[in-house]
C-alpha cells in the first residue's frame, strides 16, 4: 500500500472509529464495527492501529496535547482571562466531538483522567484566572468561569449541531468573564 493510500485509509478508520465512538460507546464500539463501516477487514484495521485503545489515542492526541499547552501557559504567560478564556472557548469549539467522547463514555473517562492528568490542567487554567493566592470567592469565581467557558461551548454546540454561530463565542466569553466578576 502506498504512503498517500495507507494516510488516506489511517484518516478513515479514524472518522469512522471517532463516529462510532460516538454513536455507540467506546466500550460498545468494536474493531469488527470499524472494519464493517469502513467495508474492509479487520487486518486493513490492525494493520494502521495494534489495538483499539490505540485508536482512541490517536483521536484524543492532539486536543490532549493542545489542552496541555493552554494549561502550561495558563501559570507561565501573562494572559488576560478574556485571552486564556477565549483560547479555552475556540480549543472546546474545534475539538468538541472528540473531547465530548469521556464524558459520554465511563469505560474510557477514568484511563484519561489518570494517563493525561486532565484534573492537574484543568486546575492549571483554574488558577491562571484566578489571581495569585487567591481563595474563597475568587476561586469559585475563577471555577464558574472555567465551567462558563467549557460547559457552555459544549452546549451550544451541541444545540446548533456541532457549530459555533456567529456572534455565540463572544456571548459565551461574555458570560465567563462575568462568572470571574469582570
Amino acid at each position: 500500500m502506498g504512503e498517500r493510500a495507507a494516510s488516506g485509509t489511517k484518516d478513515r478508520i479514524l472518522a469512522i472509529a471517532k463516529q462510532l465512538f460516538l454513536e455507540k460507546g467506546y466500550a460498545g464500539t468494536s474493531i469488527a464495527d470499524i472494519s464493517g463501516a469502513l467495508g474492509t477487514t479487520k487486518a486493513a484495521v490492525y494493520y494502521h492501529f495494534a489495538a483499539k485503545d490505540a485508536i482512541l489515542s490517536e483521536l484524543l492526541a492532539k486536543p490532549l496535547a493542545e489542552y496541555t499547552r493552554l494549561a502550561e501557559r495558563a501559570v507561565t504567560e501573562p494572559l488576560t482571562a478574556a485571552e486564556l478564556l477565549g483560547e479555552l472557548i475556540d480549543m472546546t469549539a474545534d475539538a468538541e466531538s472528540v473531547l465530548s467522547l469521556p464524558g459520554n463514555d465511563p469505560s474510557i473517562s477514568a484511563e484519561l483522567k489518570d494517563m493525561h492528568k486532565l484534573r492537574e490542567k484543568n486546575d492549571m487554567i483554574i488558577a491562571g484566572l484566578a489571581d495569585p493566592g487567591a481563595t474563597g470567592v475568587q476561586l469559585v469565581r475563577a471555577h464558574a468561569a472555567y465551567a462558563v467557558a467549557k460547559q457552555g461551548t459544549f452546549a451550544v454546540l451541541a444545540a446548533n449541531g456541532g457549530k459555533l454561530p456567529e456572534g455565540a463565542r463572544a456571548e459565551l466569553l461574555d458570560a465567563a468573564l462575568r462568572a470571574l466578576g469582570h
